[in-house]
């Protein structure tokens, strides 16, 4: 089982990154000219132990699992891992089956009775099942490999009419990609500065 807790070790941006509330789908939309979310696979999976736990289900392990990548300017950014129960997947969270390219967040910030737990976070080591999983459909994906030891990664389950959705989001771009987008402006204005 991973170990998920409730604070981070991330240092600087990519701190308020992992910890900022609301939708990681605008906040990266805002630090490029085109946002895209780009679909890696879609439907019936078995879940893992630690995602079957978080979302409550015991021992059934059956459940629908979308994954994407999360791209702003057409570099790779965030992969994402959302979980439920396959029934659930044609009842409460049924949209999430018909989004096709577009973000998660148009169903959780946008419709009424949603509700959020808080944010966990861990490190995906190297070599780690999740790791070598995230790592490889990086790499199909994005064309590059990941160079990180370890990924820094969030998750929080949702709720909607007592159905749980499980949202992970592992940050997997390079460090210098995680400044917070007020930092960055600073630093776009004293580029700009005369001097």
């Amino acid at each position: 089982m991973m170990a998920w807790k409730t604070f981070t070790s991330s240092r600087g941006g990519l701190r308020r990154w992992l910890q900022a509330s609301g939708s990681l789908s605008a906040r990266l939309s805002a630090t490029g000219e085109h946002f895209s979310v780009q679909v890696l696979c879609q439907g019936r999976q078995a879940l893992t132990s630690d995602e079957a736990t978080a979302l409550g289900l015991g021992v059934q392990r059956t459940g629908y699992a979308r994954e994407v990548l999360l791209r702003v300017d057409g570099k790779p950014m965030v992969f994402a891992r959302s979980v439920t129960a396959y029934g659930d997947s044609v009842g409460a969270w049924r949209s999430v089956r018909g989004l096709g390219s577009r973000p998660l967040a148009d169903v959780l910030f946008k419709r009424s009775g949603i509700t959020r737990q808080p944010l966990a976070f861990t490190q995906l080591k190297r070599q780690s099942p999740l790791q070598r999983h995230v790592a490889a459909s990086w790499h199909c994906a994005a064309g590059t490999p990941i160079t990180r030891a370890a990924l820094p990664a969030r998750r929080s389950v949702f709720t909607r009419h007592g159905a749980a959705l499980l949202v992970m989001e592992v940050f997997a771009a390079a460090a210098p990609h995680w400044t917070w987008p007020e930092d960055a402006n600073s630093t776009r204005s004293k580029q700009r500065r005369p001097t």
